[in-house]
C-alpha cells in the first residue's frame, strides 16, 4: 500500500448521492439504496484509476472498480453517503475489505510503511517501524491477502515488462506505483525517470 491523497468532492456529490441518501436514511425503513455507485466513474477519475488497498490500476470497461466505504456501512450508516468514506478499490480486495475496520486507511498510511520484497514480489512491512504500526501494517496484509497467487503475479507481471523493456517506467507509475516507487526507493530507477 502507499498513500492515498484525499480528493475533493464532486461538485454534483451532494445533489446526486448524499442528499438522496439522506433521505433514505431518515425514510421509516431507512433502507440503504446504492446512490454511491452512480460516483464510481468519479472516484476512478479523481484516484487515477488506481486501487487505493492493491495500488494496482483497474482498467475501464472491466467492471473490476468499486467503492468502497471504508467505515462500513453496517456499523457506520451515517458516513454511508459521504465522499469522504469512499476509497476506490478493486472488487477483490472490497470484498475481501468488507466491513472489516482494522485495516489501515490507505489516506492515513504513509510511503514507506510498506516494502516490496523484489525476488518474491511479496509485500512486507518496512524495516524500521516501531513495533505497533509494524503490527498494524502485517494485520493489513494478511486481512486483505495482498499476497495471495493473484497479487503476485499481477506484480510480477507488471516487473517482468519493466524489466524487459516492454514498458515505459512512466507507465509503470501510472498503472503499479507502488512497484515505481519501490523500485526507485530500492535503487533500480533514479528518480525523475
Amino acid at each position: 500500500m502507499i498513500h492515498v491523497e484525499p480528493q475533493p468532492e464532486p461538485p454534483d456529490f451532494d445533489s446526486k448521492i448524499r442528499q438522496p441518501g439522506q433521505s433514505d436514511l431518515a425514510s421509516p425503513e431507512g433502507e440503504l439504496r446504492p446512490h454511491w455507485q452512480h460516483c464510481a466513474p468519479q472516484l476512478w477519475r479523481a484516484y487515477r484509476g488506481v486501487c487505493a488497498y492493491s495500488s494496482l490500476y483497474i482498467p475501464r470497461g472491466t467492471g473490476a472498480r468499486s467503492v468502497d466505504h471504508l467505515q462500513p456501512k453496517s456499523k457506520h450508516r451515517e458516513l454511508t453517503y459521504e465522499w469522504s468514506n469512499y476509497r476506490l478499490a478493486c472488487v477483490r480486495m472490497n470484498a475481501r475489505k468488507n466491513a472489516l475496520e482494522r485495516v489501515l486507511d490507505p489516506f492515513e498510511v504513509q510511503d514507506g510503511w510498506f516494502a516490496l520484497e523484489l525476488s518474491t514480489l511479496q509485500i512486507i512491512p518496512a524495516e524500521g517501524l516501531p513495533k505497533d504500526l509494524r503490527q498494524r501494517v502485517e494485520e493489513t496484509i494478511e486481512l486483505l491477502d495482498l499476497n495471495d497467487d493473484e497479487f503476485i503475479q499481477a506484480r510480477a507481471a507488471y516487473y517482468e515488462v519493466f524489466q524487459s523493456g516492454e514498458m515505459q517506467f512512466s507507465l509503470i507509475r501510472k498503472h503499479f506505483p507502488f512497484l515505481a516507487m519501490e523500485l526507485i526507493r530500492q535503487g533500480i530507477v533514479r528518480e525523475g525517470s
